[in-house]
């Protein structure tokens, strides 16, 4: 039986990027800084999931829901209550197939994880991973020993890197394992693989010196060894990220520093985590604080979302990746109306196919999303011309198409991350090595993108 899911047609005008007005999604979370996205309650639509520092709201770490799939938002929804929350970030820690929250709390030095009891967005008790992680601020799930579950690496000013093993699957963890403990003020951390030898590195950030490094996974186990040194500066990166800019399929590193108005990126010279010399994106964005990466003008490559803070005027921005080989354009604004915009995230919020942005900004208690205008048509007589089967699968998915070649296929994970990319003319993805549940499979034919969801059995 061929079962032929909802498909998108889009028509996109390369280069050409316009986002909607300011759509405030809360202000009950006082002084939020940080927001990220994720299908939490298993409808098939993307919620928006945050941390506050505040002391006086219940709302430390909550979620929204979106009712739609449009990016219309219900009512706030308690997590759990940690006053200077600094972090929130999505995994499913315990293996039964949806969204767990881990956060950062700093001034109690814990990382902590809350239980999805029923993949409808309701959450048990904080559970305590570590109560030493001193002037916790990140927090990530990974995979680091390589056995299937996820782990959780966490960043502090005081006791750096460490990560701490999902013992059994079920969200029992062991007690701290040191990545490093000799830099100061970690606070920004990415668990990605550096150096394509198939294990989970980790990026991080020190102050004194003030550097941006990442730490080897030297036996894809958890042991680590070499710091290596991308950069050693005068000043003190706020912020680091990690993707793949230049499209040569290995992790490239950002970079956001207030202090010399800078975002920059360092580009992976020869996929074994050497790094280039500083690659300058703006040197006059005032109090850079956040940076994030994410193809926003749907041309196949990643651009760049940074924020600024200043007092005078705060912003949410982007810069176009010109050529795909990390050429960055001047600033684009996408809000002016953000009060110390601390945190900036990108996800499909209305089911369009393209990548809206959000933000958390602090001093005036807001969560706000922008609508990505990218997309500015769909062909309703080509909506049968495009068909997958079958789904649900196991393994392998087959594309069939009636007018055009198939020119590529990415699947994304229900977090948006992508997971495999084919190039060519694909007439099958196997996705036999994915773990079950949800994904979404972006289909290129000619200069058009087909969106469709999939399930792995």
């Amino acid at each position: 039986m061929i079962y032929i899911l909802y498909i998108f047609l889009f028509i996109y005008f390369n280069g050409y990027t316009q986002f909607g007005p300011q759509r405030i999604i809360t202000t009950e979370a006082h002084l939020p800084v940080r927001v990220v996205c994720g299908d939490i309650n298993g409808d098939g639509f993307t919620d928006v999931a945050l941390a506050s520092r505040s002391q006086a709201t219940p709302y430390n770490l909550a979620w929204l829901a979106n009712l739609n799939g449009n990016g219309n938002f219900g009512p706030i929804n308690l997590i759990g209550t940690m006053s200077e929350t600094y972090r929130i970030n999505l995994a499913d820690l315990d293996n039964d197939g949806d969204l767990d929250v881990m956060g950062a709390t700093v001034f109690l030095d814990i990382i902590s994880w809350y239980e999805n009891l029923d993949g409808l967005g309701n959450f048990g008790p904080r559970n305590i991973i570590s109560n030493t992680a001193d002037g916790a601020h990140d927090v990530v799930g990974a995979d680091i020993d390589n056995d299937g579950d996820m782990d959780v690496v966490s960043a502090s000013d005081n006791s750096g890197l460490a990560w701490y093993e999902n013992l059994d699957g079920q969200g029992n963890f062991s007690t701290q394992k040191i990545i490093n403990n000799i830099i100061s003020n970690s606070r920004s951390l990415v668990a990605t693989d550096m150096d394509g030898d198939g294990d989970i590195d980790i990026l991080g950030n020190a102050r004194q010196p003030a550097q941006i490094f990442w730490m080897e996974n030297m036996d894809g186990q958890g042991t680590f060894g070499t710091m290596h040194i991308i950069l050693e500066m005068d000043f003190y990166a706020n912020t680091v990220f990690a993707a793949d800019v230049d499209g040569d399929n290995d992790i490239d590193v950002f970079s956001a520093t207030p202090f010399i108005n800078e975002v920059a990126w360092f580009e992976n010279m020869d996929g074994l985590g050497n790094f280039s010399s500083k690659n300058i994106i703006t040197n006059s964005l005032s109090k850079p604080y956040a940076v994030f990466t994410e193809d926003l003008d749907n041309d196949g490559d990643n651009d760049v979302l940074a924020t600024s803070v200043d007092a005078l005027g705060s912003e949410v921005v982007w810069f176009e990746n010109l050529d795909g080989f990390g050429s960055f354009g001047t600033k684009n604004i996408i809000s002016n109306e953000v009060d110390f915009a601390r945190d900036v995230y990108a996800a499909d919020l209305d089911n369009d196919g393209d990548m809206d942005v959000l933000s958390a900004s602090q001093n005036d208690d807001k969560i706000a999303w922008y609508e990505n205008k990218t997309i500015i048509g769909i062909e309703e007589n080509l909506l049968n011309s495009i068909k997958i089967y079958p789904n649900p699968t196991k393994g392998l998915i087959y594309i069939s198409s009636k007018r055009e070649p198939i020119l590529g296929a990415t699947v994304f994970d229900i977090l948006g991350k992508k997971v495999l990319q084919l190039n060519g003319n694909i007439q099958q993805v196997d996705i036999s090595t994915l773990q079950s549940g949800m994904y979404f499979l972006r289909i290129t034919a000619d200069d058009r993108n087909f969106v469709v969801k999939i399930i792995k059995e």
